[in-house]
């Protein structure tokens, strides 16, 4: 009965080591995306792997929009993600004590308009938002709703890029994979940009994932010990 009970605990040890827990990754180059051989990779996907394999954390890279990023693992169907600190909704989100990356926030112009170096710059101008982007709250902290009023909202960088071209827009607020997308898809096309803010980034687990805590402990070990 003994033996039973210990070869029950092994298997058990045995599965827990080896589960993989879905780690959600949006396309957001250079910071994470899928390369040519639907491999995760990406600035913070390199920051991040050696860390979760150093705390013996098994994971399995979930392509996931940023439309659905943060919902999902707000209500748990991803167990992992990286995220800026503050964003609603996740209450049931444990977020490691230190940031492991830095996602740069940037203002992006044509040539002909002044330039732009602080968010405070941006009130009442003619700017651009990308559906999805959260800003890490930078930007609700930064300037008011009367501040933000001709702001507008686009679905995706096409369009951001369509409206400044177009000169409905004078600025888009997004971060450096917008310089990525440009030169893929508007090579002939300049345009300024400066770094207004630095966000960092840090990992989550949802509480809902067995042993939450432990994990996220693990992690702080590891993060601890390489950081050194």
């Amino acid at each position: 009965m003994r033996f039973a009970k210990l070869l029950l605990l092994c298997v058990c040890i045995s599965f827990t080591a080896k589960a993989e827990m879905k780690l959600a990754a949006p396309f957001f180059p250079p910071y994470a995306y899928f390369d040519i051989d639907g491999n995760l990779s990406g600035i913070w996907i390199k920051q991040l792997e050696p860390l979760l394999q150093e705390a013996e954390i098994e994971f399995k890279a979930i392509n996931t929009p940023i439309k659905r990023f943060y919902s999902s693992i707000a209500t748990g169907k991803v167990e992992l993600a990286a995220l800026p600190k503050g964003m609603p909704g996740m209450e049931n989100v444990l977020l490691s004590e230190k940031p492991f990356a830095h996602f740069d926030l940037r203002v992006f112009w044509l040539f002909d308009k002044p330039e732009i170096s602080t968010l405070a710059h941006l009130a009442g101008q003619r700017v651009v938002l990308i559906k999805g982007y959260s800003y890490g709250g930078y930007l609700q902290q930064s300037l008011d709703e009367a501040q933000r009023g001709q702001f507008v909202v686009v679905e995706n960088q096409l369009e951001a890029i369509k409206l400044l071209l177009a000169d409905k827009a004078d600025y888009v607020l997004g971060y450096w994979a917008m310089m990525d997308y440009l030169q893929k898809n508007f090579p002939d096309t300049q345009l300024n940009n400066h770094k207004v803010s630095e966000i960092p980034i840090f990992l989550a687990i949802h509480n809902r994932t067995p042993n939450a805590n432990a994990i996220m402990q693990r992690f702080e070990t590891a993060y601890g010990g390489m950081s050194k």
